[in-house]
């Protein structure tokens, strides 16, 4: 049997934040492999948004259901949102692989994932990932050392339209920058040529345009045409920010809220960069000026809440 007519298992084939499992998903589909998508609940939507996919009902808090999920799979993404419980997720969804067969296994993880992280989230990431490993199939973790862009439309809409003030905790420092849709093609590339990616099982792919919040907010004022600045504020003060518009945002939680406001804090020095993007994939990134000129991202005022780009 050919590796394109094997099925490969996505989870969080939905897309939320970033949208990375729904991207890999579909890329896959067109470049003619199999797709199995799971989901915790079918409501067909996942089936309209993924037409050609296998949808299959299954919850990483329940491990019967995830045995089902990855019958005759020996190929799996592995996401979970910037949430609690990752460590309980990893730990169902080793021991249903197991049994299942899995033999590889690619997980979209953050550069935060690390055993000493300032996250509580990135500790539990790590510690999944531990478990994942030791688990009996190849893992690649990829660790992406940069933020989304769509963190800007989701932690950010309201300070661009509002006083123009982007308000976070991270200093005025270079971070690195990626799109959801560029971690996604990592992933496929991760899926179908691991060997590009080297012998070591965590990886730290860097995205490849680097600048400072307030070189950000400079450069979508601009394309706005208004004045946006970027302010530096406590971890304390950005979590309660955050929650704040979390009323209104269900991506965006207590979890998520003290595990960026936590990040942004703890940043001293400029992300490490690297140009393991296009090793892997072999493609250029999207660009920020790409991703406002082109829609991908948008600031509109009706902009969704509820959808990860």
């Amino acid at each position: 049997m050919s590796d394109a007519a094997k099925t490969i298992l996505i989870v969080g084939g939905s897309g939320r934040h970033g949208g990375t499992g729904a991207f890999v998903a579909r890329r896959l589909l067109d470049l003619g492999y199999r797709v199995r998508a799971m989901t915790r609940r079918n409501d067909g939507a996942l089936s309209r948004h993924l037409p050609g996919a296998e949808v299959v009902v299954a919850d990483l808090h329940d491990r019967r259901s995830l045995i089902a999920a990855l019958d005759s799979v020996e190929v799996a993404y592995f996401t979970y949102p910037i949430a609690g419980g990752i460590v309980d997720a990893a730990a169902n969804f080793s021991s249903a692989a197991r049994v299942a067969g899995l033999k590889r296994l690619v997980v979209m993880s953050m550069g935060a994932a690390r055993p000493d992280s300032a996250s509580h989230l990135g500790r539990a990431q790590w510690l999944a990932e531990e478990l994942l490993e030791t688990s009996g199939f190849d893992c690649i973790q990829l660790r992406i050392v940069a933020l989304f862009f769509e963190n800007l439309e989701m932690l950010h809409r309201h300070d661009i339209l509002g006083d123009g003030v982007i308000r976070n905790s991270f200093p005025d420092l270079a971070v690195n920058w990626i799109a959801g849709a560029d971690a996604g093609r990592l992933a496929v590339a991760a899926l179908i040529h691991p060997e590009r990616f080297g012998a070591k099982s965590a990886v730290y792919p860097s995205g490849k345009e680097k600048f400072s919040h307030a070189e950000v907010a400079r450069t979508i004022g601009d394309f706005l045409g208004r004045d946006l600045r970027h302010e530096t504020i406590s971890a304390d003060a950005w979590r309660h920010r955050l929650l704040d518009i979390g009323k209104y945002d269900d991506r965006i939680n207590d979890d998520m809220a003290r595990h960026i406001s936590a990040i942004g804090a703890s940043t001293l020095k400029p992300f490490a960069f690297n140009n393991l993007f296009e090793t892997a994939t072999e493609e250029p990134p999207m660009r920020l000026a790409e991703a406002l000129s082109s829609g991908y991202l948008t600031f509109a005022q009706n902009a969704s809440s509820a959808n990860g780009a």
